[in-house]
């Protein structure tokens, strides 16, 4: 239903357009567009379809099509509506535009021009005349908001955070009396119980109908003959695998029901929710799509690849066909299938918005601005047979921008995971030396498939002197010295937990040696014994079984206890069990704690801060340690009361890469230019370096797919099995037949077999053409891996894995690219017949072995002793002794621990105590103390997330500040209520105005230390200190208004979020103005002196 856009030429209006896109960009000084970017931008108002390649200005683009079309007066800026996916997108498009629009009317009243419509209202300001810029979510919000009296539903709407929605599945996982027959952990029945809610709603379906679908399936497969002829007697494996499939989503029903019932009683949203409520609002309510077809004559759709059954469904509701909306997309990106997206989007949108008489018009940008010539040429190598695959869209191959450099592009086959790690790691140093010495490092990144990839990675960038960021949850998890404080809250929450426990027996803090673990082990078994005595019930067995080694540790054996074999515990080895029976109680003491504080707790006790402090001062570990405590808070902030089993929960499905879970938000990296980001491919999607590594490429990781059931036919081809929405529970989705995008993936034809051996070859079948779906989506994601390269891309496998039994052959991409790659650029090792891995330790050992510094110490005092005792003589080479005696007083400063250690990150209201008191922030950083529960810390958490809703951001709220900078008098007696807060707000100036930006994350550098923070509020600001256009960064308070002498301390806060904010945007510093607002009394303060980043940095040293 689409066609390809004509040549540019004379649009059928009443007056032919008095600018044209080159004009446009000579006025906007921007470099002059492309034949391509020309036909977008210049386009017809009408229904348009851009396939724009990775890395082909597709912002730019959209962003120019918007001002020719205003410059033009086709349209006004409010009549501009933008949708993407997230805040930070919406953010710059719409920055990007308000920019230009402000240039453009400069410009032109410069030159005496008229300003179109819109502009010569609000000139430069804008203020009101702003295109308006959501996410995807966050318009659907505000349609059901808007008309949801029209349902019948509650229109004072609460948001549930993603935590808040795990916390509620998981209480209803664990408080289902009903029999709940399945054999699954409660963290994989929690997340199956929010991806099948996830999946339904994304398809627009219910409860109801899955049920009566999947019991169909049931019935049919279960009350079929096994054969009409034959002996066969039992059901075949294929047969009974699908029909458990079945029954575990059957016994979900009603959990599914009731997690529905529990939102809809409290007029609560999830994610989910969102969206699907919006679709029911367009389609019930004719009144909704009219206001919205007359407010918002343009729709710009970034990412569409990216949309769901019900996002392109709401859309075509609200807009109709025919209506002017522009979808932006790249099919070959299309890999969030697992999450809800529809590879057929686009497409659908060009079926949706067609008329009869006025098909899409559909046009293309295929100049790539990001990618070197050789990346380019394996991206197009990769993505041919994804051209082909999508038959209907025109999809051209990338080409290289003018002036692109010449890259490079190589391949490393290592021997095993260690060899590929050191590969990479001396790949990245050789190719930093080639640059420039007098620049910043060239930036880099290794992209893996799965997250079991990390911890290898991690230890192999790290001994060659690289600082590796593991950008997400479950790459953090993998850390050492975080997995043990994990151990330490599980042990504590759940004595069952001897897998926990064995971690710390037999880890480097403690070192139980065997003879010690054998001993505990009988321990064990004769408590069981004595339970099993002493009970004189049915269940005296269970008991005896649920005697764990925690159990055994919590009561240990008297001193003179021995085993059978004469054996007792040793004296070092009673003393470590005793200390560890000292944690776990003091930490079954503090679990009424909230989580941070339980975090923190679990590192004190383990000392795990201290050693780290003496042995790595300043060390990637410790931030991993904050970044864990971190999340634990903004669980805790954002769920809907405190839970520890249903953190560890989410601890537990978020290890799993392939389980996709939003709710394991990603922890923001540090702006270290020297860092390796080590990231998975599917989040690296949007981000650029200099040097890319793509990791693991071998069969089975990627392409990912089990290699035991690969089957080879007749032809020679390797056909792959894939599951589909038959796979794992834990990301659970709806049968084929209900996705609004059934017609395009594969489906099993279940009602077609009369004896249970056809519906085995029909399940084979399925698998099968599964699995070639599967291997599409797999191709995608490597597309997207390889062009995140801008000039140098390697691409490495390892044919032996911990745990691998057999070497696993190298991936079918490293073939097909192969001759795209010199001989000079390829390394091939030779593969060992054993895995040389397998005798090796999994994890590394945060501390050193005992007494090995102490050793060490001893010797270089002898050493030095030896020395001082010589007679004084002058140095046969002053030069080479001056030398010495420098790098000597160095190390000397290295090795001395600091009285305090300042951590490489603080947050924004941390550098405010650090400046205020630098020793006594320092101490509480390293041993932070669990707080009472405050009022006004719940006050501003309540105003925050009323915000939250209001604006459709996530609560990022930093507790620190919440502790530290509201009004510390404030009593339960002196406090306004929430609805006083709100009703304040509302009566402010602020409700009035749109921010430019709410809850916006930012970043900047003080020093050496990573600053970041969370803004509140960005407004548009007409008044900026040098009298043009900027903008104003507001801060919410709920407390009072402090002293003077005490807002000039928090003002420091607004000093570093004004720093940060000119960094990202570029914006003058001059033209940003911050000020706080204390919502419960109504008074703005602005603040108007700034120090700069030189004299923060002083402060914060204590100078």
């Amino acid at each position: 239903m689409s066609t390809p856009l004509p040549p540019p030429g004379p649009e059928p209006r009443a007056a032919a357009p008095q600018h044209s896109a080159a004009r446009l960009a000579a006025l906007l000084e921007q470099p002059p567009p492309t034949a391509e970017q020309t036909r977008v931008i210049e386009a017809p108002l009408a229904p348009m379809l851009v396939v724009a390649g990775a890395g082909s200005g597709k912002t730019e683009t959209m962003a120019s099509r918007v001002v020719w079309l205003i410059a033009n007066g086709i349209v006004e800026p409010r009549q501009v509506l933008g949708l993407t996916f997230t805040r930070k997108a919406a953010h710059e498009l719409g920055e990007r535009i308000s920019a230009r629009l402000s240039t453009l009317a400069s410009a032109l009243r410069g030159e005496g021009l008229p300003l179109p419509a819109g502009l010569e209202r609000g000139g430069d300001d804008l203020v009101g005349q702003r295109p308006v810029v959501h996410t995807y979510n966050g318009f659907a919000l505000d349609l059901v908001r808007e008309h949801a009296l029209a349902v019948g539903i509650d229109p004072e709407l609460t948001m549930m955070s993603t935590s808040a929605s795990w916390q509620l599945a998981h209480e209803i996982i664990e408080g289902w009396d009903d029999s709940l027959d399945l054999e699954a952990s409660p963290a994989t029945l929690t997340a199956a119980l929010l991806s099948l809610t996830s999946s339904l709603a994304d398809h627009l379906a219910t409860p109801a109908q899955l049920a009566e679908h999947l019991e169909q399936i049931r019935s049919h497969l279960s009350g079929i003959p096994l054969q009409v002829e034959g002996r066969r007697r039992t059901t075949p494996k294929a047969v009974a695998s699908v029909l458990g499939a079945l029954e575990s989503r059957l016994a979900l029903i009603p959990l599914l029901e009731r997690f529905a019932q529990i939102r809809t009683e409290a007029s609560a949203l999830d994610f989910a929710d969102q969206v699907s409520l919006a679709a029911r609002v367009a389609r019930e309510v004719p009144a909704a799509g009219a206001l919205a077809r007359r407010m918002h004559k343009v729709v710009l759709l970034d990412e569409f690849q990216d949309t769901s059954v019900a996002q392109l469904q709401m859309l075509t509701d609200l807009f109709g066909p025919g209506h002017a909306a522009c979808a932006v997309g790249d099919p070959q990106q299309a890999i969030y299938g697992w999450r809800g997206a529809s590879a057929a989007s686009l497409a659908g949108f060009a079926t949706a918005f067609a008329t009869p008489e006025q098909p899409v018009l559909e046009c293309s940008l295929s100049t790539s601005w990001r990618n070197d010539e050789a990346v380019l040429s394996v991206a197009n190598r990769l993505a041919a047979p994804l051209r082909r695959a999508d038959a209907g869209l025109t999809i051209p191959e990338l080409q290289a921008r003018p002036g692109a450099g010449e890259g490079a592009c190589e391949i490393v086959e290592a021997s095993d995971e260690r060899a590929e790690a050191r590969a990479i790691g001396q790949w990245i140093l050789a190719r930093r030396a080639e640059g420039p010495q007098d620049e910043p490092p060239a930036s880099a990144a290794v992209l893996v498939r799965a997250r079991r990839q990390i911890p290898a990675l991690v230890e192999g960038l790290e001994e060659l002197g690289l600082s590796a960021e593991v950008v997400g949850l479950g790459g953090l998890l993998h850390r050492p010295e975080v997995a043990d404080v994990r151990a330490v809250l599980e042990c504590a929450h759940d004595p069952g937990r001897g897998d926990a426990l064995m971690r710390l027996l037999t880890g480097p803090r403690f070192r139980l040696g065997a003879r010690d673990l054998a001993v505990l082990g009988r321990w064990r078994d004769r408590m069981g014994s004595r339970l099993r005595r002493e009970s004189d019930t049915p269940g005296g067995q269970d008991e005896v079984e649920s005697v764990s080694l925690v159990d055994a540790v919590d009561d240990l054996p008297p001193v003179d206890w021995t085993d059978p074999s004469g054996r007792s515990l040793s004296a070092p080895g009673r003393e470590r069990l005793l200390q560890i029976q000292q944690i776990l109680r003091e930490m079954r003491r503090l679990l009424p704690l909230p989580l941070p504080d339980l975090v923190t707790a679990a590192t004190r006790l383990l000392e795990v801060d201290l050693t780290l402090l003496q042995t790595e001062p300043g060390s990637r570990a410790l931030a991993d340690l904050e970044a864990f405590r971190d999340h634990a808070a903004s669980f805790d902030r954002t769920a809907r009361r405190g839970g520890l089993g249903a953190y560890l929960d989410l601890l537990e499905i978020s290890e799993d890469e392939e389980a996709g879970l939003s709710v394991t938000a990603a922890p923001e990296t540090a702006h270290d230019p020297a860092a390796v980001t080590i990231v998975t491919m599917h989040s690296a999607k949007g981000l650029e370096w200099d040097l890319v590594a793509v990791a693991g490429l071998t069969e089975g990781t990627v392409p990912s797919y089990d290699l035991r059931r690969a089957k080879t036919d007749e032809a020679g081809r390797v056909r792959v099995p894939g599951d589909g929405w038959l796979g794992k529970l834990a990301s659970a989705s709806v049968p084929t037949a209900l996705r609004g995008d059934a017609d395009t993936l594969p489906e099993l034809a279940w009602a077609e077999a009369d004896t249970q051996v056809d519906a085995e070859g029909l399940i084979e079948e399925f698998r099968f053409a599964q699995g070639e779906e599967s291997l599409r989506e797999d191709r995608r994601l490597m597309y997207v891996a390889v062009t995140r390269a801008r000039r140098r891309l390697l691409l490495t496998s390892a044919a032996w894995r911990s745990g691998l039994t057999s070497a696993r052959p190298r991936s079918r991409y490293l073939t097909e690219v192969g001759d795209l790659v010199p001989e000079r650029f390829r390394i091939v090792q030779e593969v060992p017949e054993q895995n040389p891995l397998e005798s090796e330790r999994a994890q590394a050992q945060w501390p050193p072995a005992p007494g090995e510094q102490e050793q060490a110490r001893a010797r270089a005092a002898e050493l030095l002793a030896q020395v001082a005792a010589q007679e004084q003589s002058e140095p046969a080479d002053p030069q080479l002794a001056e030398l010495v005696r420098r790098t000597v007083a160095d190390l000397e400063q290295q090795a001395a621990p600091p009285l305090v250690h300042s951590p490489p990150r603080l947050s924004a209201s941390q550098v405010v105590h650090q400046a205020k008191d630098p020793q006594a922030a320092a101490i509480d950083l390293l041993r932070p103390l669990p707080r009472r529960p405050s009022p006004a810390a719940a006050r501003g958490t309540a105003f925050h997330a009323w915000l939250e809703s209001r604006y459709d951001s996530a609560t990022l709220l930093d507790l620190e500040d919440l502790v530290d900078l509201e009004d510390p008098e404030a009593g339960e007696g002196s406090e306004m209520d929430h609805r006083s807060l709100r009703e304040a707000f509302n009566a402010s100036e602020w409700a009035q105005r749109s921010p430019l930006a709410v809850e916006q994350p930012v970043h900047t550098r003080v020093g050496e230390i990573a600053v970041r923070g969370v803004i509140d509020a960005v407004f548009a600001d007409p008044e900026g200190t040098d009298g043009s256009e900027g903008v104003l960064i507001v801060d919410w308070k709920t407390g009072r208004v402090p002293a003077a002498a005490q807002l000039r301390e928090r003002a420091l806060q607004l000093s570093l979020y004004r720093l940060a904010w000119h960094e990202s945007t570029g914006l003058p510093l001059a033209r940003i103005r911050t000020a706080f607002h204390f919502v419960a009394e109504g008074v703005t303060h602005e603040v108007r002196r700034h120090p700069s980043r030189e004299t923060i940095a002083q402060r914060l040293a204590g100078r």
